[in-house]
């Protein structure tokens, strides 16, 4: 019986990767709920902690990366912007705009991270993919912020609207369908090339 129900699991697994779900139901599991554990100790109303706050602030470091990269983009294109208090993008007698820890991406940066993880590679190979998708999920961040100071300076109400008031283009869910589509990409590519390297092991 029980080698009937090892021989079945092989034969499943020839088809689908139960190990690799397993593994990356977990890694995000883990991932995500630290960050949220996390977020909770940078929060007044929550579990607040002044050391994690002053030393290990990871939060506020993705955030003023982000923030401070967008002004760089729009300062280019001759917006007379600032950074102030790290989550502030200001113009001076402007508009503002505020990043909120949910704007961080912090659960997409999980899912990518999970997904590496959770393959069968080398830490090389790992450590390259990840950071390299990482850093496009960053860099894509920083692009919508910025096209969202873009958008408020130059009053394109489409982004200011609601839905449900007609709104045509949403900075949030461009961000998202961006980061989709990279990570889909990223995925197709990572598949396409480990697939050659098994078939060339195979030949």
């Amino acid at each position: 019986m029980i080698a009937l129900i090892k021989y079945a699991g092989r034969e499943v697994n020839r088809y689908f990767d139960f190990s690799f779900l397993l593994k990356f139901i977990a890694l995000f599991a883990v991932f995500y709920y630290a960050n949220m554990f996390f977020v909770d100790l940078t929060l007044p109303e929550k579990s607040y902690n002044a050391f994690f706050v002053d030393h290990f602030n990871y939060i506020n470091w993705i955030t003023g990366s982000i923030m401070y990269t967008a002004n760089m983009m729009t300062r280019a294109v001759g917006l007379d912007t600032q950074v102030v208090n790290i989550r502030f993008l200001v113009v001076p007698g402007g508009h503002s705009l505020f990043m909120n820890w949910q704007c961080v991406g912090l659960g997409i940066f999980s899912f990518w991270g999970a997904f590496v993880l959770a393959n069968k590679m080398t830490w090389k190979k790992k450590i390259i993919w990840g950071v390299g998708g990482l850093i496009g999920i960053w860099f894509l961040n920083c692009c919508r912020t910025a096209l969202l100071m873009i958008a408020l300076e130059n009053n394109w109400k489409e982004w200011k609207q609601g839905w449900t008031r007609g709104r045509t283009l949403d900075h949030h869910d461009l961000f998202n369908y961006g980061c989709y589509i990279l990570i889909i990409g990223l995925i197709y590519v990572f598949y396409r090339k480990f697939k050659n390297k098994t078939d060339e092991t195979k030949g």
